[in-house]
C-alpha cells in the first residue's frame, strides 16, 4: 500500500493541508477524503502544499480535479497547489483539466493572497437529533437572516433548513450542526452529521407521497434551493443548499401546484 501523510495545518477561513508521499491509485481515495474533510467547514480557499508530494500515476490526479469542480460549486472555495516541482506540474498537464489548478511557486504566497479574501459572515449552531430540531433550526435561521438584513428571504431559509435537519434527524441521529454563510450574493445553508450515507435526489416523476422512496421534503429543496448536494466527510457528511439573495420568493404552497 502507498504510503501518503495529510497533514491538515490550518482550517478556515484560509485552510492549509500538507502531502508527504505517493499520490496513486491507491493512495487517491484517502487523499480525497482529507481534502472533503477540511472542506467541509467551508473555507474560502484551500491551500494543498505538494512540495513532497510524488505523483505515482497520472490518473490518479483526476478526483483531485474534479474535487477542485466541486468545490468552486458548495463551499465556493478555491483549491490551490503551492510549491509543485516539475514532476507534478507536467503530470498535471498530461491530465485533462489539470492545467485549470491554480499553482503557486511558494506556500507564503499562497497564504497572503487567500487572507486578501474577505471573509464571508457564518453563523453555526449544534444540535441534538431530536423532534424539536427541526424548530429549532427555523429559529436560528430566522434570527440569523434578521441579522443579516436578508428578512425577505427568512421563510426560504427556514424551510431549507428544516428539511435538511429532518433528514438529519430521521436518517443519521447523530449530533447535528447547522451553518448558515453569506457569501456575496448567495447565502448557504449546511447541514452536518454522522451518517455517511448520501442524501438521494428524488428519482425523475417522483410525487412525494407518503409511501415513495423520496419524500416531499426533498422535492420541496429541489424546487426551493438554487442548488444543493451531499458531500462526504471523514465522519459522515455534509449536506448543502445554495439560495440566491436575489432569487424570487416562493411560498410552500406554490410549490405544491
Amino acid at each position: 500500500m502507498s504510503m501518503l501523510i495529510t497533514q491538515v495545518q490550518s482550517r478556515s477561513p484560509v485552510a492549509v493541508v500538507s502531502t508527504y508521499g505517493t499520490l496513486d491509485r491507491n493512495s487517491a481515495a484517502r487523499f480525497l477524503v482529507a481534502l472533503r474533510d477540511v472542506l467541509a467547514d467551508a473555507p474560502s480557499v484551500l491551500i494543498v502544499d505538494v512540495e513532497h508530494l510524488v505523483v505515482g500515476a497520472d490518473e490518479a490526479l483526476v478526483p483531485l480535479i474534479g474535487l477542485a469542480g466541486e468545490a468552486a460549486r458548495w463551499p465556493g472555495a478555491d483549491i490551490v497547489l503551492a510549491c509543485a516541482g516539475a514532476q507534478t506540474t507536467a503530470a498535471l498537464a498530461r491530465v485533462p483539466g489539470g492545467s485549470d489548478l491554480r499553482l503557486v511557486a511558494d506556500l507564503d504566497s499562497a497564504i497572503a493572497d487567500a487572507r486578501l479574501i474577505p471573509v464571508a459572515p457564518r453563523r453555526t449552531v449544534t444540535l441534538r437529533p431530536s423532534a424539536s430540531a427541526p424548530a429549532e433550526s427555523r429559529q436560528f435561521a430566522q434570527e440569523v437572516c434578521a441579522e443579516w438584513s436578508a428578512t425577505r428571504l427568512a421563510g426560504l431559509v427556514e424551510l431549507v433548513a428544516s428539511e435538511l435537519v429532518t433528514n438529519a434527524v430521521m436518517h443519521a441521529r447523530t449530533p447535528i450542526a447547522v451553518t448558515l454563510r453569506l457569501d456575496g450574493e448567495v447565502l448557504s445553508v449546511a447541514v452536518r452529521d454522522g451518517d455517511p450515507r448520501p442524501m438521494q435526489r428524488p428519482s425523475p416523476g417522483a410525487s412525494g407521497a407518503p409511501g415513495e422512496e423520496h419524500g416531499r421534503g426533498l422535492l420541496l429543496l429541489d424546487a426551493m434551493a438554487d442548488e444543493w448536494g451531499t458531500s462526504p466527510t471523514a465522519d459522515g457528511k455534509v449536506v448543502w443548499a445554495t439560495i440566491g439573495i436575489a432569487k424570487p420568493v416562493r411560498t410552500e404552497a406554490e410549490t405544491d401546484n
